[in-house]
């Protein structure tokens, strides 16, 4: 399974669509693409209070836009023991890792 490295842009730190992100630091994701690596990281971060656009619509994720968030292809092939879905968050204190956390689980 492929991990992808988000990151995301400085020169979109402080566009409004981050309202609709609990996080704005990088991740790595564990997905099968790169769409998919979006999403995962859409929907784990996905703030349920977040910003309505004039129609009522919710403001669209900033972790699937390219103009925001970079990606690039970590490691084309990571030991499976992590599920397809599992996002990455390294520690700001320098460590790589805070916490493993399968999205899924998230949502429940």
């Amino acid at each position: 399974m492929p991990l992808f490295g988000l990151i995301p842009l400085s020169a979109a730190a402080e566009a409004a669509d981050w309202s609709a992100s609990t996080y704005r630091g990088p991740c790595y994701v564990m997905a099968a693409d790169e769409r998919r690596a979006r999403l995962y990281a859409a929907s784990y971060f996905a703030r349920p209070d977040a910003a309505r656009l004039e129609s009522g619509l919710r403001m669209e994720s900033p972790w699937v836009r390219p103009r925001m968030v970079a990606l690039q292809l970590t490691f084309r092939h990571v030991d499976r023991s992590a599920p397809e879905g599992t996002v990455v968050v390294p520690q700001s204190g320098g460590d790589n890792v805070v916490r493993l956390a399968d999205w899924r689980t998230r949502l429940a």
